[in-house]
């Protein structure tokens, strides 16, 4: 069985991770299916979230990057396709779900946030913000891009396969809604209480 961590003492830490394309028309992935594959790799106290693929787990490894390329191989060997993953620690999600910056252009449901698995370069952020129309806008900040989509997510053409292509990076994209309950999911402890961090 393959180690996710380097065989040194270091602090056990929660992570979120969160695959690209499953189950909306790509890559079907049961969510018990990808529990397993996290605790093959050795992380402990997996838990999924709903079927786009969103899990939290705990591991003493630090290294994000190597987390991302052992999910992603694990996943490929399981489903026989490549499935980009990101890996985010708690706090960086805390920071992403403090506030939504395009939170008050209207209702709650046309709120996205896409993870990136990047930092952009300056000139792509540049060009996504001049692609902007009077019904969709983006901002990019914390290495995600905050989205409103005025006529919904559904019927923009700005979607998540258009953030990548302009940005050059693999992303996924989540509701607000999504986010904030990934975000209280990891805030409780396991009996179920939030724990302060």
């Amino acid at each position: 069985m393959p180690s996710a961590t380097s065989g040194t003492c270091r602090p056990v830490v929660k992570y979120l991770a969160l695959l690209r394309g499953v189950n909306v028309g790509g890559v079907v992935l049961k969510m018990e299916d990808f529990k397993s594959v996290l605790e093959y790799i050795g992380f402990t106290k997996v838990r999924t979230y709903i079927q786009s693929g969103n899990a939290l787990f705990e591991s003493d490894d630090d290294n994000k990057r190597r987390m991302e390329a052992s999910i992603s191989g694990e996943l490929k060997a399981k489903v026989g396709r490549e499935v980009a993953v990101i890996v985010k620690t708690i706090p960086e999600l805390r920071r992403i779900a403090e506030l939504h910056p395009l939170a008050g252009l209207g209702e709650p449901d046309k709120l996205y946030v896409t993870f990136l698995s990047h930092d952009p370069a300056k000139e792509d952020v540049e060009t996504l913000m001049e692609t902007m129309n009077d019904i969709d806008r983006h901002e990019v900040a914390h290495r995600v891009v905050y989205s409103y989509y005025g006529a919904g997510y559904g019927n923009s053409k700005r979607s998540n396969n258009f953030i990548e292509k302009i940005l050059k990076v693999s992303a996924t994209t989540r509701n607000w809604e999504t986010v904030n309950k990934l975000l209280d999911l990891a805030m409780e402890k396991d009996d179920g209480r939030k724990q302060l961090q």
